[in-house]
């Protein structure tokens, strides 16, 4: 099957090669590696065999670090990547980070980016398997530094800082709502076409990660550096 011979490709040894002589070519530090959800659960194997190669070759070029995005693996979202991934895979990878975000993309309608008690359901399915606990620290908590802003219907666009405080000046909403269980703050605005409903991250609802994060013993991953406001910096 041609996907199937594309799957081969990408985790060839040769191709892995390449990788490693680019980034040390390049000085970089190390990998960010986000091809989990791309495979949709297939391919583990060779998955697997392709990580651990690349790590193997980063550390031997230069101890280049490698940082492995993970997908959630609580409803809304099939679990993908388990604990027994993990487990095989944390010999070699230096840090996972969880894509604790974009929660809205898997229910279809209007809600937080990141709730945090999804967030951290997901940490814990991780942690399930005994022999992952100790390495816990390798796990980093995703941060969102973006929001979304729904419209009525549903529909949604993912929102920056700078468009936030366009959309606060524009619109002078008179109250923020906390949302006790996803630990986020919204707001609502008027436009002639229906009511929009803005999620953003707040100091508050950052501070909650950062307090969670530490309570868990585990870090933290910012989606993205230049995305949120510039006093979001001030908590770490």
């Amino acid at each position: 099957h041609e996907d199937n011979d594309k799957y081969k490709a990408v985790v060839s040894t040769q191709s892995t090669g390449v990788v490693v002589e680019f980034f040390k070519g390049e000085g970089f530090d190390g990998a960010v590696l986000e091809v989990w959800r791309q495979f949709a659960g297939r391919e583990k194997a060779r998955l697997h065999r392709m990580i651990m190669a690349l790590s193997e070759g980063l550390k031997e070029a230069g101890n280049m670090a490698t940082f492995l995005v993970i997908p959630p693996g609580v409803q809304p979202f099939p679990e993908l990547f388990d604990k027994h991934d993990f487990k095989i895979l944390q010999p070699y990878v230096d840090r996972f980070v969880m894509m604790t975000y974009d929660h809205h993309h898997g229910t279809g309608r209007p809600g937080p980016v990141g709730p945090m008690d999804w967030g951290l359901r997901n940490i814990l399915l991780i942690m399930e398997h005994e022999d992952n606990d100790k390495y816990r620290y390798k796990l980093l908590y995703g941060l969102n530094f973006y929001g979304a802003d729904f419209r009525g219907d549903g529909q949604f666009e993912p929102i920056l800082g700078g468009r936030y405080i366009e959309l606060l000046r524009s619109s002078k909403p008179n109250q923020f709502i906390w949302h006790l269980k996803a630990s986020e703050h919204s707001f609502e605005y008027r436009e002639p076409s229906g009511i929009h409903k803005v999620f953003y991250p707040s100091l508050r609802s950052l501070q909650k990660r950062i307090e969670a994060a530490e309570k868990f013993k585990i870090g933290l991953a910012i989606w993205e550096i230049g995305q949120g406001l510039d006093y979001f910096y001030d908590l770490f």
